[in-house]
């Protein structure tokens, strides 16, 4: 079967990097932006996964601003292979995380899916948010696309070569020390606010934040020097203030691991999302997780024993990371949470699903419309 992966180089997105090798073990796979937009060869499975990182000019756009003309030629495009292969689409969010209230990114999601012969979810309740925000669209070949549930493959590609005591003595984190986690991006002041107010307000002992990316502000200062002394200063505080271990720069794959496996508790700082890949993240390397009751995020930590708050009150957010303490100790829910990520959500399980679903599932129901369409 040959797969054509429609996006720009993602060489940091670990979901990506590891799918598209597992792929290559049984499909012709291309990874290729150009052939996309070129309109090149032929292939029997177009696979999408970040409508803003399709092609460059999309990404530039994300930034820039989406005009009508490139979602026009994202439509011209999508057109052109649906005439010669199936489209599917993983989905990974409901809009990009920087443009969700932007019309227009909401019009090219769309566009996407109207043209997807089948849809990747990671839960059922992808499935049905989906059905209910697209339940006006009309469907390119005048049906909705088929659906399938295929977890969110675990994160064993990353080294995990150290224990418990031996990343705390690396990062210098006290080995009694109760750890909430926050790991990747902070994409919003309110996601940092949310961070403090559970660290802040969660009654544990020995309580420590430790977080791999600190989202800061500089001062609202007219001198530029003083903008950065008082950022340096708050650096130091945090820095010599035994609760809190802040980092603010890249954490490379290498030292992921320090990371998880200094934690008790991973702590997901979403509001109303869709997915985290933190929540097969934490389960890859044991850790308890605890995240918004939020569509995906919200089904799979409840079907797990994990702990969730309600995003629609913050103010939860610390009594359910205090549940999430009390379940780290308690030495089930970790080792469960491992056991269910190298167990069922192994990257070659997971890529056998999509072979399945774009053979079966996929390919052999848009067949006889791609007939159609090659004798017209």
């Amino acid at each position: 079967m040959r797969v054509l992966v429609a996006n720009i180089p993602l060489p940091q997105n670990r979901f990506l990097v590891d799918l598209n090798a597992a792929l290559s073990a049984t499909c012709e796979l291309e990874h290729s932006s150009d052939v996309f937009w070129d309109m090149q060869n032929d292939y029997d499975v177009v696979h999408l996964h970040f409508p803003e990182y399709m092609t460059f000019e999309l990404q530039d756009a994300y930034i820039r601003g989406l005009t009508s003309e490139l979602i026009n030629a994202v439509e011209e495009r999508l057109a052109f292979w649906s005439r010669k292969a199936a489209i599917v689409v993983t989905r990974h969010v409901l809009l990009p995380h920087d443009a969700r209230e932007d019309p227009m990114w909401e019009r090219m999601y769309e566009t996407v899916y109207r043209y997807a012969d089948g849809v990747v979810h990671f839960a059922s309740a992808s499935v049905a948010e989906f059905q209910q925000r697209y339940r006006a669209t009309k469907f390119n070949r005048g049906r909705a696309p088929k659906h399938t549930i295929i977890p969110h493959h675990n994160y064993t590609s990353l080294p995990n070569d150290t224990d418990r005591r031996a990343s705390r003595e690396k990062l210098g984190i006290d080995q009694r020390a109760k750890v909430m986690l926050v790991f990747g991006a902070i994409r919003s002041d309110d996601e940092r606010d949310l961070i403090t107010s559970a660290f802040q307000s969660l009654d544990v002992p020995r309580k420590l934040l430790l977080v791999s990316r600190w989202r800061e502000n500089l001062a609202d200062v007219r001198w530029i020097r003083l903008k950065y002394w008082l950022r340096d200063a708050k650096r130091l505080y945090y820095r010599l203030h035994p609760g809190y271990h802040l980092n603010y720069e890249f954490v490379e794959e290498r030292d992921t691991q320090y990371y998880l496996n200094a934690a008790d508790v991973l702590f997901i700082p979403r509001l109303h999302v869709l997915n985290s890949g933190n929540i097969t993240l934490g389960m890859t390397f044991g850790r308890v997780v605890v995240g918004p009751d939020s569509l995906d995020v919200g089904e799979l930590l409840r079907d797990t024993g994990n702990p969730v708050f309600d995003p629609d009150c913050p103010e939860t957010a610390s009594d359910a990371v205090a549940r999430g303490m009390a379940l780290a100790d308690g030495g089930i829910i970790g080792p469960a949470n491992q056991s269910l990520a190298l167990t069922d959500w192994t990257v070659a399980r997971c890529a056998q699903q999509y072979v399945e679903f774009f053979g079966a599932g996929v390919v052999a129901a848009t067949s006889g419309a791609l007939a159609n369409t090659a004798s017209a």
